[in-house]
């Protein structure tokens, strides 16, 4: 079985995040780009499965620009076996992601889609949904735990107020919570040599789809608002006075 992993290069989510000057997103400037910690979750589950034999090729798919080239070497580094980069613009619409990772399933013959549950750029976590839907195939969303028993994905997500089990016939869409596992690290050996593996572009239009034009439109990105200061207290006594004064 061939498992396609989506992945995403994201500013680094530790770096201290600014409003950009045009108000309309934030600086990245000065963040180190890393892979969407997400999808890290994801190309582990991957890994995992190809080592327990059930896959037989892990491939990860980056949507982005160039410069996303060091990110899918990182997945390359982790244990992927191949890399695809679809050229496109830093923002594509989650709808056209959707309708070129189905094209590219189609091509690749995937019957198992990975991917974090949303970017912690955007938190769309709209990616995975749409592409089930235009495959027409099942999807379990915010997994935490799972396992594989032949054609049958039996999987723990994250619901309101607790968690449920389910169970998906192949093929399926699967998007990763926080818990599933804990990512590996690239060993320097392996850094060295993904530098020298190939990493395939891909134009959109060679997938006969455009993505010009985009249903969103971000009308402004503003800074949450400050704290009030802190209230230092003396006793228990003054701690309840002043919470009786907050209505609390």
């Amino acid at each position: 079985m061939i498992v396609l992993v989506a992945v995403k290069q994201v500013p680094d989510p530790n770096a201290l995040v600014r409003v950009a000057p045009d108000g309309c997103g934030v600086e990245s400037q000065g963040a180190r780009p890393v892979l969407n910690p997400f999808d890290e979750i994801a190309l582990e589950a991957a890994l995992r499965l190809r080592e327990t034999g059930v896959a037989r090729e892990v491939v990860v798919v980056g949507i982005g620009p160039e410069s996303w080239e060091g990110s899918l070497r990182t997945a390359l580094a982790m244990g992927a076996d191949r890399a695809l980069l679809v050229v496109a613009p830093d923002f594509v619409a989650p709808l056209s992601v959707a309708r070129l990772l189905a094209a590219l399933i189609r091509r690749e013959g995937a019957r198992l889609l990975l991917a974090g549950r949303q970017a912690v750029d955007l938190d769309h976590g709209q990616t995975g949904p749409l592409t089930a839907g235009i495959l027409g195939w099942g999807q379990a969303v915010r997994v935490v735990e799972w396992r594989l028993e032949e054609d049958l994905l039996h999987a723990r997500r994250v619901v309101d107020g607790g968690h449920e089990w389910i169970v998906l016939p192949l093929p399926v869409v699967v998007t990763v919570d926080l818990g599933l596992n804990t990512p590996r690290y690239a060993s320097l050996p392996n850094i060295m040599r993904a530098r020298h593996k190939p990493v395939e572009r891909i134009l959109p239009a060679t997938l006969g789809i455009s993505i010009e034009g985009s249903p969103l439109e971000t009308l402004a990105v503003l800074p949450p608002p400050l704290r009030p200061p802190g209230v230092r207290v003396g006793s228990v006594a003054e701690l309840a006075e002043q919470l009786l004064t907050w209505g609390i």
